[in-house]
């Protein structure tokens, strides 16, 4: 074997330079861990999906135990192509896909410079654990905040759609006499009059349960001061439907008489206050779709973390749950993994996830920590830590 021989310029200092390496073909490894908070049961890959990734390249990893919640085993993923472990080897992943925040133990299993995937939910955002993760430098993206190409939030529309709905499957069943309601139908019988459902917001949650609402019978009233929503609200569901902007007197009056109040948004001038729950019918249903945003109304029992109450307040039955949809779990983690898949396919090399942030617009204004940064202001006002424009690292790579 011929002798290499190294020659420099005078001058010229040889200067040395790492060289990125990585395995060939390597394709991303995803964690699932289970949830862990409250009644969330919600979960972000169904094994469908699963089988999509894993035939693609990708290796899963699922906590044992974590699809129960909507009713698949580990049998169903270990089928799939998943590998069902431990949280530790779940949390080691390149990328973790959960629903709900992390806590302190998760948070301390996640690996440095790892990618995690979650709602933004900032209520139940925690200043500890932020830190964490800022400290492990974890890049972490609300995946309800990834617009479309039409600036269309997809991930947060389907799962209001699904809110709005199951909230109205709910209420029909809290009113029957077996779940000790007032006993009567939604939409009544002739002769009969039907249930009267007041709607806070006009967006796509409030349609979609004014929709379902109308479905089954009831008389449906939905309020918002914007002018689009309302006009939206009767051309998708039905030009003779009630709508009205948020007049105190038109609202007070349609809260005397409703069976059931939904609210699907926190008005602009602030929650509902106690004296409009003090007006309501007895045994009448509220509920409140916007716990993860500091609720709709005053008697909302919102908590720094994920919950499951129902309670009686002013002799009216409050369904306070932190995501309506979990009632329907399955549902929604279908729609959730349908999704999930075609971004993860888009991240498919672990090398370009980075590039693909600065590349990719609508990923990038979904980031909320970078780099050890936290690059979301109204998520740094609320936990009162530092906030750092996700422009500024944009041009440093």
């Amino acid at each position: 074997m011929g002798s290499f021989v190294c020659k420099s310029t005078p001058g010229v200092t040889p200067q040395e330079q790492l060289l990125g390496t990585m395995a060939a073909n390597r394709h991303l490894s995803i964690g699932l861990p289970a949830e862990h908070n409250g009644g969330e049961k919600r979960f972000p890959l169904t094994p469908e999906g699963v089988a999509l990734l894993t035939q693609a390249g990708f290796r899963v990893l699922i906590e044992h135990g974590a699809g129960e919640g909507i009713k698949y085993s580990d049998l169903h993923y270990t089928e799939a192509g998943a590998q069902s472990t431990v949280p530790a080897d779940v949390f080691g992943c390149d990328v973790v896909l959960k629903i709900t925040p992390l806590n302190e133990e998760e948070a301390a299993l996640i690996r440095p410079g790892g990618f995690l995937l979650t709602l933004l939910q900032p209520q139940y955002q925690s200043a500890s654990v932020i830190k964490i993760l800022l400290q492990k430098k974890v890049t972490a993206v609300a995946i309800d905040r990834i617009a479309d190409e039409q600036g269309r939030y997809l991930f947060a529309d389907i799962l209001d759609e699904i809110d709005g709905r199951a909230a109205i499957v709910l209420a029909s069943e809290l009113l029957s006499n077996r779940s000790g309601g007032k006993g009567v139908l939604l939409g009544g019988i002739p002769g009969v009059a039907a249930s009267e459902v007041l709607i806070i917001g006009g967006g796509l949650a409030g349609r979609a349960a004014a929709r379902a609402a109308c479905g089954l019978g009831a008389l449906v009233r939905i309020f918002d001061n914007d002018f689009y929503r309302l006009k939206a609200t009767q051309a998708e569901v039905s030009p003779s439907i009630f709508t009205s902007n948020m007049h105190p007197h038109v609202l007070e009056n349609a809260m005397r008489s409703a069976d059931v109040v939904i609210g699907t948004e926190v008005p602009d001038k602030g929650r509902l206050g106690v004296n409009y729950i003090e007006m309501m019918k007895r045994g009448a249903l509220l509920f409140d779709l916007c716990m993860d945003k500091g609720g709709c109304f005053e008697t909302s029992s919102c908590s720094e973390a994920p919950c499951n109450k129902l309670y009686e307040q002013c002799g009216v039955l409050h369904y306070c749950l932190s995501s309506v949809g979990s009632a329907v779990a399955r549902t929604a983690s279908m729609a959730l993994s349908n999704l999930l898949v075609p971004v993860l396919f888009e991240l498919k090399d672990p090398t370009m996830m980075y590039g693909h942030i600065k590349s990719d617009e609508r990923l990038r204004n979904a980031v909320y920590l970078f780099g050890g940064k936290l690059t979301y202001k109204e998520l740094s006002i609320r936990l009162g830590l530092p906030y750092y424009d996700m422009a500024l690292f944009m041009s440093m790579f």
